[in-house]
């Protein structure tokens, strides 16, 4: 009987524990209480660097705003008898008197003459050197700086004294001339007794054609560009466009309208047009946007006074 009672007993609870068993199996795994760490409920330890890494984030580059008349202001504005200088938007134009802040003594014509503030000391350097390889003291300035009612005189004038053929060929029309840029000047000979002669005809002439490059300038109107320019040849007048420009210009043989045209085939500040000179490497690239990428270094803006703006940055 007693045996009968205990094999009774094993019995109920062997159903017991099976009973206990299937109702846990479809539990979830009960998971840590809050302050529990969690290495020590959620199994092995993960490995270094095995977390998913965040996204790098890239900055946009700066873009700095063009000036609306930013495309009517600059060293690379093109002047001529199509474009038009427009004084109102460089009103703010810094002039120097020649005669009395030039660094080296050479004579100007007129004692009034002013041109652009920033071009006077690369003109120093230029005509001091010029005299220096010559063995001369007479480069002079015989034009430079003219107000729209000045070169309406010239312009008169010439017209007066040899026809209007003549003033046509040689002067601009009052308002198209570079001269009001204050980044032209024109150069002669002025003798220690105050007598002229021909700059054409001189060896200084030969001199300022190869060498003017160097100090950021070019000779603006040349015999074989007479077509494009609509001026024909002055060896007398040359133009500050900056030494970047006018070492590229005088090597490609490009004269100012032909420059920057070919410019506007340069548009990406990632592609610019690269230029070597003594003075470091510049990029250079065509805008016609309101804004632009800002390069990492130093750079400049000007208009072209056509249809946009041309960058030149220095390059690392």
């Amino acid at each position: 009987m007693a045996f009968s009672v205990m094999a009774a007993l094993i019995l109920v609870l062997g159903v017991t524990a099976g009973v206990l068993l299937l109702n846990n199996k479809d539990k979830p795994a009960p998971t840590p209480e809050a302050g529990t760490n969690a290495s020590e409920t959620a199994g092995p330890e993960s490995t270094p660097g095995s977390e998913a890494a965040s996204p790098a984030v890239t900055e946009a580059p700066k873009r700095i705003a063009i000036a609306a008349d930013q495309v009517r202001r600059g060293d690379l504005l093109l002047v001529n008898g199509k474009y038009d200088y427009d004084f109102d938007a460089n009103s703010d134009l810094v002039l120097v008197n020649i005669k009395a802040k030039q660094s080296y003594d050479y004579p100007v014509s007129k004692e009034e003459f002013m041109v652009a503030s920033h071009i006077l000391s690369p003109l120093d350097e230029m005509i001091r050197a010029c005299d220096e390889a010559m063995g001369t003291h007479y480069t002079s300035i015989s034009s430079a700086y003219r107000t729209y009612d000045y070169q309406w005189n010239v312009w008169q004038q010439m017209a007066e004294l040899y026809g209007q053929s003549y003033a046509e060929k040689f002067v601009a029309n009052p308002g198209y001339s570079e001269h009001h840029t204050g980044l032209a000047v024109d150069l002669g000979i002025i003798y220690g007794d105050g007598s002229e002669g021909s700059f054409s005809e001189s060896q200084n002439a030969v001199w300022m054609k190869e060498h003017c490059a160097d100090y950021g300038f070019v000779r603006r109107y040349a015999e074989d560009k007479v077509q494009i320019t609509g001026i024909s040849n002055e060896a007398w007048h040359f133009r500050y466009v900056g030494v970047a420009h006018s070492r590229y210009m005088a090597d490609h043989n490009l004269c100012l309208e032909e420059y920057i045209d070919y410019l506007r085939d340069h548009t990406s500040p990632a592609a610019p047009l690269e230029i070597k000179t003594d003075s470091g490497r510049y990029g250079v690239y065509f805008t016609a946007e309101d804004s632009f990428e800002e390069p990492p270094g130093s750079y400049e803006v000007s208009g072209n006074n056509v249809d946009g703006c041309i960058i030149t940055f220095v390059m690392e």
